[in-house]
């Protein structure tokens, strides 16, 4: 049995306030179907070594709110504030899940420890930029 269709009678208009009041909708689930999802911080840490290798620092993991090269940048700039000049530091790209994240931080500070480096931990916001 077939359904029947919506049909106007002939001559007649459809209501305006009808029609846009679904275009409206449609409209409306277009734009939060295309709106991009609120980007996440992401999980990393940071690392850096000084010129000579000898001293590592390590940091906690952080939900990371600036790109990593901003956060390798940063982290030279507190311990140059410490007194420790030309150290190289990185940081991994942030990832979602922070268990993934912690367990290579760990294998960070271990890899340093068994090559006999002097290893200090920072406190991440220790290398926040000043407002």
């Amino acid at each position: 049995m077939r359904r029947p269709a919506l049909a106007l009678k002939a001559g007649s208009e459809p209501e305006p306030a009808a029609l846009r009041s679904t275009a409206k909708r449609i409209l409306l689930a277009l734009l939060i179907g295309a709106a991009p999802a609120p980007a996440s911080a992401g999980w990393t840490f940071c690392v850096a070594a000084a010129p000579d290798g000898k001293d590592v620092w390590i940091t906690d993991v952080f939900a990371a709110e600036r790109d990593r090269e901003r956060l390798e940048v940063d982290m030279k700039g507190f311990l140059k504030g410490q007194g420790v000049a030309g150290a190289v530091a990185q940081c991994p790209r942030p990832k979602d899940d922070k268990t993934e994240v912690v367990n290579a931080q760990f294998t960070a500070a271990e890899f340093n420890r068994k090559l006999g480096h002097a290893l200090h931990e920072v406190a991440a916001p220790e290398f926040e930029p000043r407002r």
